[in-house]
């Protein structure tokens, strides 16, 4: 007579086991966040900055290096100069043979984080960061730009560049981030991985 094989049963060592990994994947998804959170925090903090003055962005009125952005969403380049940086007195100068704009005499630019970062982005959505200034393409180019230099890890007047942030907060593994590299004629983004 053939006897009746018994179901396998689970050990409770086994349900222990894979209890386990589940909270060590939590617990290092919850770290990672945490990470992902900081650095966003401070690439924005570094962006708000003055180029001329161990920052990254190019200033005149501040206008440009306040509206730095970050999100799930891609902020897109379309607020004027509005508020107290509209306000601001400019003149235009003569240096050497073209004129160029500047503060009047005694005039501060106002740099001041206009946008909040999120402090709830998690690691299985994309995370963008973008100037919301409408004249944000060619801010990027000015010559007091040290944004390429930052992105790319250069040297600059900035204490460290984006490769070096990124190596000092995310410990464990290192994250894939890109950035937007090119724009083509069909307004397509390509990406750089850092």
């Amino acid at each position: 007579m053939a006897r009746r094989r018994a179901k396998r049963r689970r050990m409770p060592t086994e349900m222990k086991a894979k209890a386990f990994s589940e909270m060590i994947k939590d617990d290092l998804t919850d770290e990672i966040e945490v990470q992902l959170n900081s650095f966003v925090a401070a690439v924005i903090s570094d962006l708000t900055s003055d180029g001329q003055e161990r920052g990254v962005s190019p200033v005149l009125t501040g206008f440009f290096a306040s509206s730095w952005k970050a999100g799930l969403n891609r902020p897109s380049h379309n607020e004027p100069i509005q508020g107290k940086w509209a306000k601001l007195k400019k003149v235009r100068v003569r240096e050497g043979d073209r004129m160029v704009t500047k503060l009047a005499p005694g005039v501060k630019p106002i740099i001041e984080q206009r946008h909040a970062v999120p402090k709830d982005l998690k690691i299985d959505k994309s995370v963008f960061i973008g100037n919301t200034a409408k004249y944000a393409p060619q801010a990027v180019l000015s010559p007091k730009s040290a944004l390429y230099a930052y992105i790319l890890g250069g040297s600059g007047t900035f204490r460290e560049g984006l490769n070096q942030k990124i190596d000092k907060i995310f410990t464990d593994k290192r994250a894939d981030i890109r950035i937007g590299a090119d724009v083509d004629d069909a307004g397509r983004i390509s990406y750089q991985k850092l």
